[in-house]
């Protein structure tokens, strides 16, 4: 090889690598852009911009905390009540966002300007509220998963109430997106969201590293919070969870599951086991096919067994949530609807587990999710160019 061929060889050489050290620099510039507060207007114009904003700016170590919305890495902080009125604005009636049997959700800022939800529990001498709220507490610092709704700080030192500061979620909940007045979910969305649940749901049932299996008993489309795009989806209120492979229930205990949600076995028995979180996310799976609430009208029955019998006949054949058209996939909403009959099995042993359910979903509608997950990728992309 002549002199001249050789340098052209190592200039070729050197201007590949150029190029490609130039790509580097510019992606890590776009995922910079796209990681910054003001490159998602989308998300920021759902924040509720005419309620009150209240910061938390009572100590140096807010920021930490802030930080937490994001990456989800650091212990939570523990704030004191005095801490929790600030950040609620005194508990102001303009911020609220959301009610619960003993709570209620309140949107607030932390000093970098991020969102939180900050739910005030109030049990009033209630042990069984007091119960629940120490049991999400408990969990919540424990359990850390992409799925799971992240905590970011905490209250629990009053004696009337308690606060828990959580990551917020602009898009609402899973059954607002499905039975409210807004546009539908797309098909590729709702197989994105199942997963994610049953991701969390998977996470939540594993014994590993000497943890004990913990059960959420309360799976309904109420505690799915997604995000603004309604692409990421995470599993809330934990305050129905416990421990263990299976527990005998008191009488005086509260049911596990919400209507149309709950396992008939633990109304039966009393026994709640990870396979109660099977059969309700099950249902969930038949929410999300047909687009009909769980729990069917006052002396009407509920979803499941009105048309489970169907299902296991002749399969989804006209009862795919209409609005979707024909913008869904024939194959994987089947596929979809057995996944569904296999955990509504009449006996919990016969269900199968939460890994096997993710895995088979994760097959059976990979076209859907990942073209969800491009969509997700195109609007960032689209939303980069705007800026540029």
């Amino acid at each position: 090889m002549n002199l001249p061929v050789a340098l052209a060889i190592l200039f070729f050489c050197v201007l590949l690598l150029a190029s490609a050290a130039i790509a580097v620099l510019l992606i890590r510039h776009c995922l910079a852009a796209l990681r910054r507060p003001d490159a998602d207007p989308e998300a920021r114009a759902v924040v509720v911009p005419q309620l009150p904003q209240y910061e938390l700016a009572l100590s140096a170590e807010a920021p930490a905390a802030a930080e937490q919305a994001t990456d989800h890495k650091d212990a939570p902080r523990r704030l004191t009540w005095p801490e929790v009125e600030a950040l609620t604005g005194g508990f102001d009636e303009a911020a609220v966002v959301g009610r619960g049997g003993s709570s209620t959700v309140y949107l607030a800022r932390l000093r970098d300007g991020a969102p939180v939800a900050v739910k005030v529990h109030r049990w009033c001498g209630g042990e069984r509220r007091l119960r629940a709220f120490r049991q999400e507490l408990d969990l919540l610092r424990r359990i850390r998963h992409p799925r799971i709704v992240a905590l970011i700080a905490y209250s629990d030192d009053h004696e009337e109430g308690g606060a828990l500061v959580l990551e917020y979620l602009a898009g609402g909940t899973l059954a607002d997106r499905l039975h409210g007045a807004t546009a539908p979910l797309s098909w590729p969305q709702r197989m994105r969201i199942v997963h994610d649940v049953a991701c969390a749901l998977e996470h939540l049932h594993d014994a590993s590293a000497g943890a004990p299996p913990v059960v959420h008993g309360d799976v309904s489309a109420s505690n799915v919070l997604l995000d603004s795009r309604g692409l990421g989806a995470r599993l809330c209120d934990l305050g129905s969870a416990c421990e263990g492979f299976s527990a005998a229930v008191a009488p005086t205990r509260a049911a596990v599951g919400s209507p149309g949600y709950a396992d008939p076995f633990f109304l039966r028995t009393g026994i709640v086991s990870k396979k109660s979180d099977v059969y309700s996310f099950g249902v969930l799976l038949l929410e999300a096919v047909t687009g009909l609430p769980a729990a069917g009208a006052p002396g009407s029955e509920n979803l499941a067994p009105r048309i489970l019998p169907r299902v296991r006949a002749q399969g989804v054949a006209g009862l795919v949530d209409g609005r979707l058209g024909e913008g869904y996939d024939e194959e994987e909403a089947g596929d979809v609807a057995r996944i569904a009959v296999e955990c509504l099995a009449a006996q919990p042993g016969l269900r199968p587990a939460m890994g096997l359910v993710r895995a088979t979903i994760a097959e059976k509608a990979a076209r859907s999710i990942a073209k969800a997950d491009l969509g997700d990728h195109h609007i960032q992309l689209s939303k980069l160019l705007e800026l540029t």
